[in-house]
């Protein structure tokens, strides 16, 4: 991974924030796993349209026991019968300790959703802006209405968002 070379990540390792930015030319899973073993201090990691796998997101949490807060915002797509929890079940079997996630774009189920509620039992803040996937009625949306301080619904406007936002409908 050219962004996060050995020698800064050595020079780094009292580093609390670590932001990535469409990275995916010069971003690969097993380098970010390699740099984030040697960032133990890290409380915010920010990952912003670039593709990280589930052993990736798991390695956050397992190396990074102070994180606080982690987003991993990718562009939505509208794909028929597409659904994968395996950030989200990487998410919550590794970040116990998360106050603030940030979800916009992923493709979370409902099922993904529960476990984050039921392992991540300090969230304040949770974003799940355009994840299409999520079935919000009933009982699920007003259990995060009711345990998440600030709870940001799939529907809601991304006018707040840094990057731009677009939903991609392939049938």
């Amino acid at each position: 991974m050219k962004a996060i070379s050995s020698l800064a990540v050595a020079k780094s390792s009292q580093l609390r924030c670590l932001r990535l930015v469409r990275c995916h030319d010069s971003f690969s899973s097993e380098a970010f796993i390699e740099a984030i073993e040697k960032l133990p201090l890290l409380e915010d990691i920010h990952i912003h349209y670039a593709t990280i796998s589930k052993e990736a997101v798991a390695a956050a949490g397992r190396c990074c026991p102070m994180l606080k807060s982690f987003k991993l915002n990718k562009k939505a797509y509208k794909i028929p019968d597409f659904e994968c929890d395996d950030e989200a079940l990487a998410i919550a079997g590794s970040m116990p300790g998360l106050r603030y996630l940030q979800l916009i774009g992923s493709k979370i189920t409902n099922r993904g959703l529960q476990a984050i509620l039921d392992k991540c039992p300090h969230l304040e803040y949770l974003d799940l802006r355009q994840c299409l996937n999520l079935r919000l009625e009933g009982n699920m949306g007003k259990l995060c209405s009711e345990r998440i301080k600030d709870f940001r619904h799939p529907n809601d406007s991304t006018d707040d968002y840094e990057f731009a936002t677009s939903v991609c409908r392939i049938y």
